[in-house]
């Protein structure tokens, strides 16, 4: 809740913000492939990888050479999961949902996929624990 409260939010409103207003707040098919396409080339990347790093520091309290590590190994499979599920919420965002309400169900979605990526880490960290 922190890291979506003191991050997502935020970070999450100024960014539908200005892209409505580089976009002009335009709906067509064309503007919101470019609206997703900016926020998956630019806003996703940046949100998993502060996640990973939030999640590995202050949750699990690991090393920064391990969250680094772990980061290394596991990022792109990370990125590439949501580049598959990620640009169709985007698209319903952008598309039919005002802008006043999009961070609430970007928000509600990442909830979600945020338990997925916990749970992930922590499966990927008893999986470490076991090999050693």
């Amino acid at each position: 809740m922190i890291f979506a409260g003191g991050f997502l939010g935020p970070v999450g409103h100024f960014f539908h913000t200005t892209l409505d207003k580089i976009f002009q707040g335009k709906k067509d098919t064309k503007t919101v492939a470019k609206k997703v396409i900016v926020e998956q080339l630019t806003l996703s990347p940046l949100n998993h990888l502060l996640f990973m790093i939030y999640y590995g520091v202050v949750i699990e309290r690991t090393p920064w050479n391990l969250v680094r590590d772990r980061i290394k190994k596991t990022y792109p499979t990370v990125q590439l999961t949501a580049w598959t599920f990620f640009p169709i919420v985007g698209w319903v965002n952008y598309k039919y949902v005002p802008l006043h309400f999009r961070v609430i169900l970007h928000s509600l979605v990442a909830f979600f996929w945020g338990i997925f990526l916990t749970l992930r880490a922590r499966s990927m960290t008893l999986a470490l624990a076991k090999a050693k």
